[in-house]
């Protein structure tokens, strides 16, 4: 019986030795375009015309037979909104858009399940870093709100559904979860007004693999 057991773990472990020296490993283009068009206001400030784009390259590990894979990204992020302030008169004080710009590096655990020769679906998760590297949002929205700083390193999870199509292209959808807050703030109207409210982002995401 013993010798039975050290047999069946030694072959289970074989085949697992075996597809990772047989793992496809392919490298890629990746962008993604948020899709969220949200017009938020409460009290006295308001958000318009929030808008994010992605790009970068992409690596992608699948083990062979069962489907199972890693991806990580290393993606150039641009974030742009519009924020107005409601004076006292009840007019809006319009600040130009503010712009940050970030490094984005996800990870995700990858599955695929094959419906035709040419086509899979994929089901996506896995944690996310974000890095800040430049923008004005921060010193515009001190001057007029006052104590507000935007926060250099965020993270959350991603969640993703999607495709490959001919086996290079891949689409689908993409659902973020922030896990910190983007701004650090004194003022405690702004949490709840807008954008500390961990709200979820979704996004289009496309890759092409050479």
């Amino acid at each position: 019986m013993k010798t039975n057991k050290l047999f069946l773990i030694g072959f289970v472990l074989f085949l697992m030795t075996g597809a990772a020296v047989n793992a496809q490993v392919r490298f890629g283009a990746k962008g993604e375009v948020g899709i969220n068009t949200p017009s938020l206001t409460k009290d006295v400030y308001s958000v318009e015309n929030m808008n994010s784009y992605k790009i970068g390259p992409v690596a992608e590990f699948t083990l062979p037979l069962i489907g199972l894979g890693l991806d990580v990204s290393l993606l150039y992020s641009n974030e742009k909104m519009k924020v107005n302030k409601v004076n006292d008169e009840e007019k809006k004080v319009r600040i130009d858009e503010l712009t940050s710009h970030y490094i984005d590096v996800p990870l995700n655990l990858k599955y695929r399940i094959g419906l035709l020769s040419l086509l899979k679906v994929y089901l996506a998760a896995g944690p996310y870093m974000q890095i800040k590297i430049a923008g004005d949002g921060s010193e515009k929205l001190e001057d007029v709100f006052g104590d507000i700083g935007e926060k250099k390193f965020q993270s959350g999870l991603n969640f993703g559904i999607g495709a490959d199509i001919i086996s290079r292209v891949q689409v689908g959808f993409n659902y973020q979860l922030k896990l910190t807050d983007d701004y650090s703030v004194n003022e405690p109207k702004w949490d709840d007004a807008l954008l500390n409210n961990n709200k979820g982002i979704w996004s289009l995401t496309a890759s092409v693999f050479f």
